[in-house]
């Protein structure tokens, strides 16, 4: 079975580096909505069969809940140390594989992870950069437990080397919309650029007025 963990920050310190645009409640409301994009299109996804939230605040929980995913109290110190507890619970539950996926990639879509999935069939490690080619948007493993999550800088390169290491095969799947993750403002204006009228993320800016301040601010 493929299980998918997704990781999500405590809404009141999350995404500081957009705060010249967005207050501490908009960013944190922001960071639901794109975990409702992740979620949405995990549910799209027949070959993922149970979805994992690790997070600490009530809205994350509730949000978990609507798309009928489990949700993980953030116990462990770090974000590795809490994936490497998920990867636990998913394994106790029969997980064959880990898709770990984080929060802020509104743009992904079912046929992202499908192509991800297929990558996988046999063991492997399949990752998937951040759009500067530096972090890691996507990282499937299996088994599940084949190498240990590095996230933090230059996360691309250290699973790469892990996965060399631990003489796992690995590769790489590359998509624009996993590698947007949003974080900066100029992250903000790539995403709205790219057609992202869909997604719940575009449609909380339009209605909260961010959307109009960037325009403002930005003159784009």
């Amino acid at each position: 079975m493929n299980f998918a963990i997704i990781p999500v920050k405590n809404l009141d310190v999350t995404k500081s580096r957009l705060s010249p645009l967005l207050s501490s409640s908009e960013r944190g409301c922001f960071v639901l909505k794109m975990l409702e994009d992740v979620l949405t299109a995990i549910k799209s996804t027949p070959q993922i069969h149970q979805t994992v939230v690790v997070g600490v605040d009530s809205e994350t929980v509730q949000v978990a809940k609507s798309f009928g995913a489990v949700s993980l109290a953030e116990v462990a110190l770090g974000l590795n140390e809490a994936i490497l507890e998920a990867i636990k619970w998913c394994i106790q539950r029969g997980a064959e594989s880990v898709l770990i996926l984080p929060a802020d990639i509104p743009l992904v879509t079912s046929t992202d992870l499908n192509g991800i999935i297929s990558l996988g069939e046999e063991n492997a490690v399949v990752i998937s950069p951040s759009r500067d080619g530096e972090g890691t948007n996507a990282l499937l493993l299996k088994p599940s437990n084949c190498i240990k999550p590095f996230y933090g800088p230059g996360s691309f390169q250290r699973h790469i080397n892990e996965a060399s290491m631990r003489k796992i095969r690995f590769c790489t799947f590359e998509s624009p919309r996993i590698g947007l993750d949003v974080d900066t403002v100029k992250d903000l204006i790539a995403f709205v650029m790219l057609k992202a009228e869909e997604t719940s993320a575009y449609k909380f800016l339009k209605r909260a007025g961010v959307l109009e301040r960037l325009r403002g601010v930005c003159g784009f």
